[in-house]
């Protein structure tokens, strides 16, 4: 369906999506309801790919997404204000990581904290240099240019990265956010692939 309802309602979720990524490059955004629906201000779901996300400090080359129903406050939007949903919702979908994105997340911040115990564990008091994605491992290289090749696998929803080619061969668990829960895993051509779902709170969903 069409029209100055939907409008609203499409550009009330751009602003909400743009609001919470860091970066967004590109975006293809689907609503999925009736207009009798929409009017009581609840949607069937939404579809979005994007490109060149940045989301929590982590950069994501693509991103395909599936919502399940969303209710959300018509009266705000009408009034011109920002999206605000009425009750929380679940989100299914997969993201795709490249080598680059990962070594730019490695260089940002809010990972380093992470990154400086990595390297810790697995290089003595050296610090990440770079990450590479190859055939089934990932691969860290230190700033005195040692590897150590990585595999990585999901348990109980979560990611965790275990050492192949080190001493300490004990898995670390990678920290994402705890609404988020992993279903599969997959490498292929230098890209990572993370399949699962999250939950989308009210709170998450205000516009800062």
């Amino acid at each position: 369906m069409s029209g100055p309802l939907l409008n609203l309602i499409s550009q009330g979720v751009r602003l909400w999506l743009y609001s919470v990524c860091d970066e967004l490059q590109h975006l293809n955004l689907q609503l999925e309801g009736s207009a009798l629906a929409m009017l009581g201000g609840n949607l069937e779901g939404a579809k979005l790919e994007a490109k060149g996300v940045v989301f929590q400090s982590l950069a994501i080359a693509t991103v395909e997404l599936k919502s399940e129903p969303i209710s959300f406050d018509l009266t705000q939007l009408l009034k011109g204000k920002d999206l605000k949903l009425n009750k929380r919702f679940r989100i299914h979908g997969k993201v795709e990581f490249s080598g680059e994105g990962l070594c730019k997340s490695l260089a940002n911040p809010h990972w380093l904290s992470f990154s400086n115990n990595l390297a810790t564990i697995l290089f003595g008091n050296s610090k990440l240099k770079s990450y590479e994605i190859s055939e089934n491992k990932l691969t860290l290289y230190s700033g005195q240019g040692e590897s150590i090749n990585c595999g990585l696998e999901i348990i109980d929803g979560e990611l965790w990265l275990t050492p192949i080619t080190a001493a300490n061969s004990k898995a670390i668990q990678v920290p994402l956010d705890s609404a988020i829960r992993l279903e599969e895993l997959s490498i292929n051509q230098q890209h990572l692939t993370l399949s699962g779902s999250s939950i989308v709170s009210v709170k998450s969903a205000e516009l800062k």
